[in-house]
C-alpha cells in the first residue's frame, strides 16, 4: 500500500512543437484525449472593445441602422462617439504554411462605418479597397497598446474583414509579418479565456 501511495506519477506528456503547430491549423484536427473536434484557428472572439466593461446582450446587426448613441450588435458597436466593428487579425503559424486568426474590435470614422456596413449587406465590400483604422483590442490581452494603428481589408460576401497593424513599434507588428510559434500563440489563446481550447490541443 505506501509503495503504492508513494508511486511516482507518470510525467504529463509534452506535444512537440510541430505537432502542436499541426494541430493548430488543421480543420480537422481531433483531440486525442476525447475525440473532440477542435478547429481553432478563430477561437478567440473578444466579448468587446477594450473600453466597454460588461456590454449588454448584442442586437442583430440590422439593429446597428436605427441610430443611437450607444448600440452594441454581433459584429458592430458605437459608444463615446467611437463606431467599431469586429475583424480578424492574422498571425502565421511558424513552420506551416496556415494562419490563425485573432479576432479584435477596431474602428472607422462614421462615414466609413457607414459604407462598409453597407458593402457588407451588398456583399461587395471588397470593392472599398483598405480602409484606416485604430485598434480598439489590446495586444497581449491586458498590457498591449491602446489605440493602435491599421487597416481594415474588407472582402466579399459578407465575410470578417481582417485587420493589419501598420505601426511597427507594436509588438503584435513583426508577430503578423514574421509568426509566432504555436507555444505562443496558445499562450494568447489562454489570456483571452481559451484555456479549454489549449488544453485539447496539448493532449
Amino acid at each position: 500500500m505506501i509503495r503504492k501511495i508513494f508511486r511516482r506519477s507518470k510525467p504529463a506528456r509534452v506535444v512537440p512543437e510541430a505537432e502542436l503547430a499541426r494541430r493548430l491549423v488543421d480543420p480537422d484536427n481531433v483531440c486525442t484525449c476525447c475525440g473532440t473536434d477542435v478547429v481553432v484557428a478563430k477561437a478567440v472572439r473578444p466579448e468587446a472593445p477594450f473600453s466597454w466593461k460588461n456590454p449588454p446582450e448584442p442586437a442583430e446587426d440590422a439593429a446597428f441602422e436605427a441610430g443611437g448613441m450607444e448600440l452594441f450588435t454581433e459584429n458592430y458597436a458605437r459608444r463615446d462617439g467611437n463606431n467599431l466593428l469586429r475583424a480578424y487579425l492574422p498571425i502565421p503559424v511558424q513552420g506551416t504554411e496556415g494562419t490563425v486568426f485573432l479576432g479584435v474590435w477596431c474602428s472607422l470614422k462614421a462615414g466609413l462605418h457607414a459604407r462598409f456596413r453597407s458593402a457588407q449587406v451588398r456583399g461587395d465590400a471588397d470593392k472599398l479597397g483598405e480602409m484606416p483604422s485604430w485598434l480598439y483590442t489590446q495586444l497581449p490581452r491586458l498590457t498591449g497598446p491602446l489605440l493602435t494603428e491599421g487597416v481594415v481589408v474588407p472582402y466579399s460576401e459578407g465575410r470578417t474583414p481582417l485587420y493589419w497593424i501598420t505601426t511597427p513599434k507594436h509588438p503584435f507588428y513583426a508577430a503578423q509579418q514574421e509568426g509566432l510559434t504555436a507555444t505562443q500563440i496558445l499562450e494568447i489563446y489562454e489570456s483571452f479565456g481559451c484555456g479549454d481550447v489549449a488544453d485539447h490541443l496539448r493532449a
